[in-house]
């Protein structure tokens, strides 16, 4: 009964299974949901289940739903905090060591994917569930949980509700500060001073936490990406214009640190800003956890010093 249910952006693209390319997505998602509901039928129930998952994102999301315990693996690239009883895998993991698990389910993406194209092939005809789906948009969120959910057999619209109820509070949060918005300028990597897409996950939680995105004129690397390139003068532009907070991202793409940024020949332009620095895995990774755990860090750096006051 395995499946390869394969997402390139949940908020309306075309799904794949079995090699079969189907570009309606509304058909797929119902095609997805069947065979979803029945691979749940099959398990008997979400507890039973043994996961694996080879991208953070998804596991975040999967201890957010209350399955963490169901977790058996997951990859190198998590946080130490994850799934702390389950085996750390790396990113090249061999098929044969994925079954030495013995899991029911595995999820992955197609970056993990395109690494070793046989992998999720082998999976399947050992009769595992392989689904292959990449991070969603701030806007397809919702569709990837409902997605997620329905794999888990979980119900859908319960997932949905949480992801609306901690955005509600987020934004109710932000308003209480009598219209108080911070410009922020936010470094997503130090290479060629690329900064955040205008409609990528990191630029709508900056928002959503009642900042300003200084770079929102800034155009994607390419269609989807989460990157966009800004460059060394137009961030010091930036900055004369008027900012207030120079937020970096750390993590896998930016490792830059506060003594980094003060050897910088162009440093002196940043005196006048705040510096902040978060971890990129609240900012810029599309979970429930993320966003609880990246809006309470902007809240309390945009307005913690007017609670302090």
């Amino acid at each position: 009964m395995a499946r390869d249910c394969r997402v390139n952006d949940t908020s309306g693209a075309s799904f794949r299974d079995n090699g079969r390319l189907l570009r309606s997505a509304r058909n797929m998602i119902l095609l997805c949901f069947t065979v979803m509901c029945s691979f749940a039928v099959l398990l008997g129930s979400a507890e039973a289940a043994r996961i694996v998952s080879l991208y953070p994102g998804h596991t975040d999301n999967i201890i957010a739903l209350g399955l963490g315990d169901s977790i058996v693996a997951v990859s190198q690239n998590d946080d130490l905090d994850s799934a702390p009883g389950a085996s750390r895998l790396p990113s090249r993991v061999t098929p044969e060591a994925i079954l030495a698990l013995k899991p029911d389910i595995v999820f992955t993406r197609s970056l993990n994917e395109r690494a070793d194209p046989n992998r999720a092939i082998i999976l399947e005809r050992a009769g595992v569930a392989v689904y292959t789906i990449d991070p969603p948009s701030w806007n397809g969120f919702e569709d990837y949980l409902a997605l997620l959910s329905e794999i888990l057999g979980l119900d859908p619209e319960s997932a949905k509700r949480r992801f609306r109820e901690i955005i509600e509070g987020v934004r109710d949060e932000a308003a209480q500060h009598d219209g108080v918005r911070p410009r922020v300028f936010l470094e997503a990597t130090s290479k060629e001073l690329r900064t955040c897409a205008p409609d990528s996950w990191a630029a709508s939680l900056i928002e959503l936490a009642g900042g300003v995105n200084a770079a929102s004129g800034a155009k994607p690397l390419r269609d989807g990406s989460p990157l966009a390139s800004w460059g060394v003068e137009r961030t010091i532009e930036t900055v004369k214009s008027g900012l207030d907070i120079y937020l970096v991202q750390q993590g896998a793409m930016n490792a830059a640190t506060m003594e980094d940024i003060t050897r910088r020949p162009w440093s002196d332009a940043l005196k006048s800003v705040r510096i902040e620095f978060i971890p990129e895995s609240y900012l810029s990774r599309p979970s429930l956890l993320g966003i609880e755990k990246g809006s309470a860090v902007l809240l309390d750096m945009f307005y913690g010093s007017e609670k302090d006051g």
